[in-house]
């Protein structure tokens, strides 16, 4: 069973049969819309016990996921307002950016792998996306 949630403009899919643990999942797709930008500067996440509730999901997991992310200034704990992502994407280098989409990469590899897809296949996927991001930003 695969969970797909919507927050704002952000969808969350976690797939429990794909191989990759649902935290580095869950990590690895809040880390990318942070790096990305998709979650802006001060925007607030979810409270760790909304976000768990809709994704079905334990909250000791999505409370380490929110460490791992403080961990790595990517978000900011403030005592009785919640967890808010921030900025500084633009000032990141390329070898930072590769490494903050490690973790999608690996999670699209073992969907694909999961779902028996070529690697060929995925990356004519990969392109399309990009293709259709140019003409519709």
């Amino acid at each position: 069973m695969c969970v797909l949630v919507l927050y704002n403009t952000m969808f969350i899919h976690l797939n429990p049969n794909s191989g990759m643990p649902i935290y580095r999942q869950l990590f690895g797709q809040l880390r990318q819309r942070i790096v990305s930008g998709q979650l802006a500067a001060e925007e607030q996440l979810p409270s760790v016990r909304d976000l768990a509730a809709d994704l079905k999901i334990n909250l000791l997991t999505v409370a380490k996921v929110y460490q791992l992310l403080e961990g790595e200034g990517l978000v900011e704990t403030r005592r009785g307002l919640g967890t808010f992502a921030r900025g500084g994407h633009a000032t990141r280098s390329q070898t930072e950016k590769r490494r903050l989409i490690a973790d999608a990469v690996e999670q699209v590899v073992a969907e694909a792998q999961h779902l028996d897809l070529e690697e060929g296949d995925v990356i004519q996927l990969v392109k399309q996306r990009f293709a259709e991001t140019k003409r519709n930003p």
